[in-house]
């Protein structure tokens, strides 16, 4: 699962990782256990027999609507009743929409029975509860009440440098799941073939390649009716990674600063490929990206930034059902002006859980958090019951006995374990191919693509384009001036759909007359200020992604 933290440090090399994962297991007291290969061992429907009086605690629990038929509901179902079960704690869970929890949760807060344990992905409503002073500092808590996650935490300082305000304490908790591609550009190398096309290189090749497919007929059906490149939803962020366009960056004496130099080029570029003709006129209103995605399937557009290429399955049979021919492979970004750097990466290490400060128990919490973490609890919510559920396939990993059982009883319940499961520990069995069929031409083709997708995204030599991975929360005066400032955004959305009658440059001096008359200088400040006097503290995506690698 890929969920946004923020901005999504490090992995440590595989053996120290095996190393952690056996003293979690060790301290867990839960069933089964972790062979040499990383593959998870023989799952119990139950662990030792738990103490009859047991502390009582609230827990978040998304309802995506996607729980089955006759499978009960988020509150009670199969899985909840394990959990309590096999817990050192009584779990009640409160269910928050995954669409619109910020009002869910406001509503919960203002009648005083917001969740114990708040797990939200929404990074600035985390920052809303710290400034509101609505949850608890946890370094006193970890310390004292903790065992598994205290020593996560030692060992993957990055948890610390995600989850800590501007007071320097720790707020908030995570999981460690690796480093690995998430925003990645998939090309139709058959349609460069045919069209005598080389991969592209610089951004000047992008848009060449970009406005061949929409112009010279790849897909043989005698009509113009291809598109060269997706911007929307994905799209949008491929192109800031290839000018190395984010709102902060690191200048060479090490000070923070507000960019807009890199913002225009990138603008630049994005206005060349909508006046080109081959991106879809219509890509703003397409807020989720299925239009491109369905375009994609359908082949109908030669080069597609998403958020699963690589990894998604039934995104690649509907693709290959509907282009037996297609010929798929990840393209490494074309080196920009600023440097050559990667795209998004999913954050090795990230925070997504606070306490509540009205708490009753927060070391029963802790308590929870260190059973929900440990492997062999990470391994029976995320495959099921070895027999019942997976067999061990030939990688050593686990293998579905039968999918649609697994969709019924299993598939829906990962925001159970996924927002605090550190899947790291799973070893090789974390990577998001491991469950794929290789005797299967298909799926081998899949995971080729995924381990093409690692060797061009993954280098520290192309790192990712944003300099700051997270910063603190603004103080409340500051915060609507924030949010006033950045309606300036809306100015380079409107720059690109209108050709010459609004330029780049006209498009960035509005944004800084906007930012500037709104107050933005004052957060400028404030982040600059945080910065240095925090630098040790801060996460910085270039250098606490890739440690380890």
């Amino acid at each position: 699962m890929k969920e946004n933290t923020s901005r999504r440090a490090g992995m440590s090399a595989l053996a120290a990782v095996m190393t952690m994962g056996t003293l979690l297991a060790a301290c867990s007291g839960g069933a089964g256990t972790q062979g040499s290969s990383g593959a998870p061992g023989t799952g119990d429907k139950s662990s030792p027999a738990a103490p009859k009086e047991r502390p009582k605690i609230t827990v978040t629990q998304y309802d995506r609507g996607q729980i089955p038929q006759g499978e009960g509901d988020f509150t009670k179902n199969r899985w909840t009743e394990w959990i309590n079960k096999n817990s050192p704690v009584e779990v009640e869970f409160v269910v928050v929409p995954r669409t619109g929890e910020v009002a869910k949760f406001n509503t919960l807060f203002a009648s005083n029975t917001a969740p114990d344990l708040i797990i939200t992905y929404n990074g600035d409503y985390r920052n809303n509860l710290y400034v509101s002073k609505q949850v608890i500092p946890l370094d006193d808590l970890i310390e004292k009440n903790s065992t598994n996650y205290k020593k996560l935490v030692g060992q993957y300082s990055a948890l610390k440098k995600t989850g800590v305000k501007d007071d320097g304490k720790n707020y908030e908790i995570g999981r460690v799941t690796g480093l690995r591609q998430h925003i990645t550009l998939l090309i139709r190398n058959d349609w460069l073939k045919k069209l005598n096309l080389d991969m592209p290189k610089t951004p000047e090749d992008l848009l060449k390649v970009s406005k061949a497919f929409a112009e010279s007929d790849p897909d043989g059906n005698q009509k113009k009716d291809t598109f060269g490149f997706n911007l929307s939803q994905s799209g949008d962020g491929i192109i800031n990674a290839i000018f190395g366009s984010s709102t902060w960056q690191i200048d060479k004496d090490g000070k923070l600063y507000h960019d807009f130099d890199r913002a225009k080029a990138a603008l630049e570029f994005k206005k060349q490929l909508y006046d080109s003709g081959s991106v879809d006129k219509d890509f703003l209103a397409d807020k989720g990206g299925e239009k491109a995605k369905q375009d994609w399937v359908n082949g109908k557009l030669g080069m597609y930034a998403s958020g699963k290429g690589t990894s998604d399955l039934p995104l690649y049979q509907t693709l290959k059902k509907n282009n037996p021919n297609a010929e798929v492979v990840p393209l490494q970004l074309p080196a920009g002006p600023f440097g050559h750097f990667g795209p998004e990466v999913d954050v090795p290490a990230g925070t997504v859980a606070m306490i509540n400060a009205n708490a009753k128990n927060p070391a029963a919490v802790m308590q929870y958090v260190d059973w929900l973490i440990s492997e062999p609890t990470l391994r029976t919510l995320k495959y099921g019951f070895e027999g019942e559920h997976w067999k061990k396939g030939k990688n050593g990993c686990p293998e579905p006995i039968d999918r649609e059982k697994n969709k019924k009883e299993l598939d829906w319940n990962y925001d159970y374990w996924t927002p605090l499961g550190s899947t790291i520990f799973l070893g090789a069995c974390n990577e998001p191919t491991s469950s794929l069929d290789l005797d299967d031409p298909l799926q081998k083709e899949l995971a080729n693509i995924y381990e093409m997708g690692k060797k061009a995204y993954i280098d520290k030599s192309r790192p990712v384009y944003s300099d700051i991975g997270f910063l603190p929360p603004l103080p409340k005066e500051l915060t609507l001036v924030s949010s006033n400032g950045f309606k300036y955004l809306e100015l380079l959305q409107k720059a690109i759909v209108s050709g010459s009658s609004y330029t780049a440059e006209q498009a960035i001096k509005e944004s800084k007359d906007v930012w500037e008359k709104s107050g933005g200088a004052q957060v400028d400040q404030y982040y600059t200020k945080y910065f240095q006097d925090n630098k040790d503290k801060a996460y910085i995506s270039k250098v606490d992604s890739y440690a380890g690698y």
